[in-house]
């Protein structure tokens, strides 16, 4: 770090400086020929910038009763308006009780976690796919902290596939191909 501060001259002639220290900025001049020039070159860049962003998709699809529903048709858990039933430490048993012998894939997931959110649309996408599958999902936020640790998730997302109330597989991290082996070999797909 620099010292920017003026020297001050001292009855000695010497030169002190302060003892503020201030970083030094520093900042790239191009020179234009005119304004004309540099509207021209802010044009060009907003032109590339914006053939450069593509179209988010959609991260809202809609709800598949078959993929929240129970086998009953009644629901244990609050669907959240893009498709998989929202489960809590209390529905979250009752739930897989009433499913019987249908699988079931549980997706432990946090607010916070990026690939949790970046997997979720698939996720979606796949339970309208697989209606012989429920998709449901847990928060794994402070309400639900005791399910989480009766369970031992430590990492999000984590996916448990249950059948009859028992864990028969489970798998950590958003990897959507070893999610769907993992279906297929616990549950392969209807012909």
């Amino acid at each position: 770090m620099r010292c920017l501060a003026k020297p001050t001259v001292t009855t000695k002639g010497a030169c002190a400086r302060s003892a503020v220290a201030l970083p030094v900025r520093r900042v790239a001049v191009v020179a234009r020929d005119s304004k004309e020039d540099a509207v021209k070159a802010l044009e060009n860049f907003a032109q590339g910038a914006r053939a450069q962003l593509k179209e988010p998709p959609a991260t809202t699809v809609p709800v598949t009763p078959l993929a929240a529903k129970s086998v009953d048709q009644s629901l244990g858990g609050s669907v959240d308006g893009q498709g998989l039933l929202q489960l809590d430490k209390d529905t979250f048993w009752p739930y897989l009780e009433q499913q019987n012998d249908t699988l079931v894939v549980v997706d432990f997931y946090t607010d916070w976690c990026g690939p949790c959110k970046l997997i979720y649309p698939e996720l979606v996408k796949l339970s309208q796919e697989r209606t012989d599958v429920r998709f449901v999902k847990v928060n794994c936020n402070k309400s639900n902290k005791e399910l989480g640790m009766q369970l031992q998730i430590k990492v999000a997302p984590t996916f448990h596939l249950y059948r009859n109330k028992v864990k028969v597989a489970d798998m950590t991290g958003a990897k959507m191909d070893k999610l769907i082996s993992l279906i297929n070999e616990q549950q392969p797909p209807p012909q």
